[in-house]
């Protein structure tokens, strides 16, 4: 049987590692894209690495075969106001482009690794899922909007002809670099920083997003959305659970809304004098509270999903990182 082939971007990011452990360990021919200064995360004769310098780029031209199918995972999550326009040309611009071009080499199915924040937040009892009304007066950071942009885009080359699937993944868990994603709360635990914020945390191991995103590529799911979600809990009992597995002291003061916001106006004032980036923006800030609940029962009973417990996502970070020397 011909091997079937996959381009993938983001496949240097915290979840691209995963997707592309299970892509070889399901015997597909890869393609990942990623930038020229960017570290190879894995080796792999399964594995073709292209160069990319510009979005404009046309990765298809790169690639001397056809594509069975595209995952695409690369993204800018920030939420510095300053990085607006690079996170639109990225997250929503580039979408559209390789959401294009797929449909022109005939791909036979387009995955597109969207977030959370890109969903309706109008539901009455804090509990979110894929019908949840969205509206224009609702908070949306400029990366929710970003997604919700390019959900838009994808929607509509769906009707003329390109199947697709949307997955909204909550806080992915899993190791990385310090500085990288979620592995930023770890770090942060590490330190044994004393603050935390009263809102709740939505996660989910990378391990399970990355086997549900390859185990969809050859079903005859197409032109469907789902939330990833294993659970929820507060950030008071999320750090705790680091701490336990890293045996240092968990953050023990809670910041009230107000406070968090009172300290990113500060910190962007310290940002413009020292010209230092802000570590907490007012995107942030915004978004410490949440109270909301992501509800991904749709996901577990369509595409029969067993999700990791929140203590072994914790272990196998923590354990991972310490490998590496990150924590």
């Amino acid at each position: 049987m011909q091997q079937k082939t996959v381009l993938i971007t983001g496949a240097t990011g915290l979840l691209g590692k995963q997707i592309l452990k299970q892509l070889i360990a399901q015997d597909y021919k890869v393609y990942a894209a990623k930038r020229p200064y960017s570290v190879i995360p894995l080796e792999s004769e399964k594995i073709n690495w292209l160069d990319i310098n510009t979005m404009e780029d046309d990765l298809f031209q790169l690639i001397p075969e056809p594509i069975d199918f595209a995952i695409h995972a690369g993204a800018l999550v920030s939420y510095k106001k300053s990085d607006k326009t690079k996170i639109f040309q990225i997250n929503t611009d580039w979408t559209s482009k390789l959401a294009k071009d797929s449909k022109k080499a005939g791909v036979k199915k387009f995955i597109f690794i969207s977030s959370i924040s890109a969903l309706g937040k109008n539901s009455n009892d804090n509990l979110i899922d894929e019908s949840t009304p969205k509206s224009e007066d609702e908070f949306l950071s400029n990366y929710g909007n970003s997604k919700r942009k390019a959900e838009e885009i994808l929607w509509d080359l769906s009707k003329g002809g390109l199947p697709i699937l949307i997955f909204n993944p909550s806080v992915i868990i899993g190791p990385a670099k310090r500085y990288q994603s979620s592995a930023q709360l770890f770090g942060y635990v590490g330190d044994q920083k004393p603050f935390y914020t009263k809102g709740l945390i939505n996660y989910i191991d990378a391990r399970d997003v990355a086997e549900t995103v390859v185990e969809s590529l050859e079903n005859k799911i197409s032109n469907e959305q789902f939330i990833l979600n294993t659970g929820s809990i507060s950030y008071h009992d999320f750090f705790k659970a680091i701490a336990k597995q890293l045996k240092v002291k968990a953050p023990y003061i809670g910041m009230p809304k107000f406070m968090v916001i009172l300290g990113a106006i500060m910190e962007n004032i310290f940002s413009k004098l020292s010209r230092k980036p802000a570590t907490l923006t007012m995107e942030t800030a915004k978004m410490a509270g949440n109270k909301k609940i992501y509800n991904g029962e749709k996901a577990k009973n369509t595409l029969n999903l067993r999700y990791k417990t929140l203590e072994q996502s914790v272990e196998w970070t923590v354990k991972e990182m310490q490998k590496k020397g990150e924590l």
